[in-house]
C-alpha cells in the first residue's frame, strides 16, 4: 500500500521531459503567431499606403495641370540645372528634369478685367498703342497686391504682354532661347506695357507685329524634385520640418512661382542663379517626375513609392497626364 501511495504522488508532477516539450510547443506557436500578426500588419501598411499614394497622386496631378492649362502655349521648357540648359517642350529630348512655364494673369481674365483681343482697326502703331476693349486697370491692380502684397501694380510687378501668333499651333521661333528671358537669355516676345482703360501702351521696346489676340503675363512656374534644385537656397531652408519628419528632400516635388524670366529672374532655388519668388510642397515620396510630348499635347508622369516599414517591399504608384 505505501509503495503505490507513493506512484500515486509522482503521477501528479511533470517530468522534465514532458515540461521540455510543452516549452517548444509554445514557442512554436508563438513564432507562428508572430509571423501571422506581422504579415497582417504588412498587408494593412501595404493597403494604406496604396490608398494613400494613389489618392495623393491624383490630387497632385490634377493641380498641375490645371496651372498649366493657363499657361503660354510655347514658353514650357525643360531645364537641366547640370549644364544650365533647356529646350523648348516642342524640341525636348534628353534629361531635362525640370518643367517650367510662363502663366498668364488668369486671375483677371476670369474677373473680365481684360479680354485677351486687340481691335486691329482701333489701334495706332505710330503712337504706340493698342486697343482692347474691356481691359480694367484698377482692377488689374487689385489682383496683383493681393497676389504679390504690398504696393505692387501693373509697373512694378512686371506685368507683360505676349502675342499669340502662331503659338496656339506650337510655332517656335528661330530664336527661341531670346523669347521668353529663360535663365539669363532675351525676352524679344514678351513686352512690357502700360495700362490705360481700353488701351494698352508698350514700354521702350516695341513690337514689329501685331496680332488680334494676345496674353497677360504676370508669373512663371517651375516644377522640381528636391534632387534637382539648390537645397541650401534660402528658399528651401524654411521647411526644415522635411529632415525633422524623416522625410527625403530629395524625393519632396516643389512648386515655385511669383519669379518673372522676362524681368531676368529665375525660381528661388535655381542652382545657377540666386533667384526669387514663393516655393510650395506638392508633395513627399515622389521617386519620379517626367515630362514630354504626346501628340503636341503637353504629359507628365509623376511617380510616388513608399517603404513598408520593416521589410524590404516598396509600394509604387505612378501617374500621368495629357494637359490639352
Amino acid at each position: 500500500m505505501k509503495e503505490y501511495n507513493k506512484m500515486k504522488q509522482n503521477k501528479k508532477a511533470f517530468t522534465l521531459i514532458e515540461m521540455i516539450f510543452t516549452l517548444i510547443i509554445l514557442s512554436i506557436l508563438s513564432i507562428g503567431t508572430f509571423i501571422s500578426i506581422k504579415h497582417l500588419y504588412q498587408r494593412v501598411a501595404k493597403s494604406r499606403a496604396i490608398s494613400d499614394l494613389s489618392s495623393n497622386s491624383q490630387v497632385i496631378v490634377d493641380e498641375i495641370s490645371s496651372l498649366l492649362y493657363d499657361r503660354v502655349p510655347t514658353s514650357v521648357i525643360g531645364y537641366n540645372p547640370a549644364d544650365n540648359n533647356f529646350k523648348s517642350i516642342y524640341q525636348l529630348q534628353g534629361n531635362f528634369h525640370i518643367l517650367e512655364w510662363i502663366g498668364t494673369a488668369t486671375e483677371a481674365l476670369k474677373k473680365r478685367d481684360y479680354s485677351g483681343f486687340i481691335d486691329m482697326d482701333g489701334s495706332n502703331k505710330i503712337d504706340n498703342i493698342v486697343k482692347s476693349f474691356g481691359v480694367n486697370k484698377s482692377g488689374i491692380n487689385e489682383i496683383l497686391k493681393n497676389k504679390f502684397g504690398g504696393n505692387n501694380n501693373i509697373a512694378n510687378a512686371g506685368v507683360a504682354l505676349i502675342f499669340s501668333g502662331t503659338f496656339d499651333e506650337g510655332v517656335i521661333g528661330s530664336d527661341f532661347n531670346n523669347s521668353f528671358g529663360w535663365h539669363g537669355y532675351k525676352h524679344n516676345l514678351v513686352y512690357d506695357i502700360n495700362i490705360t482703360d481700353n488701351n494698352i501702351s508698350f514700354g521702350t521696346v516695341r513690337p514689329d507685329e501685331i496680332y488680334e489676340k494676345y496674353y497677360l503675363v504676370d508669373s512663371a512656374y517651375a516644377i522640381a524634385r528636391g534632387a534637382d534644385i539648390n537645397q541650401n537656397a534660402a528658399c528651401i531652408k524654411a521647411f526644415n520640418f522635411l529632415k525633422a519628419n524623416s522625410k527625403d528632400i530629395n524625393n519632396t516635388l516643389f512648386l515655385f512661382y511669383n519669379f518673372r524670366p522676362w524681368k531676368d529672374e529665375t525660381f528661388c532655388a535655381d542652382p545657377n542663379s540666386a533667384g526669387e519668388g514663393n516655393v510650395t510642397i506638392l508633395s513627399s515620396e515622389v521617386s519620379g517626375f517626367e515630362s514630354g510630348l504626346i501628340n503636341n499635347s503637353i504629359y507628365f508622369e509623376l511617380t510616388l513609392q513608399r517603404n513598408i516599414r520593416g521589410t524590404d517591399n516598396n509600394v509604387t504608384i505612378s501617374k500621368q497626364k495629357v494637359v490639352f
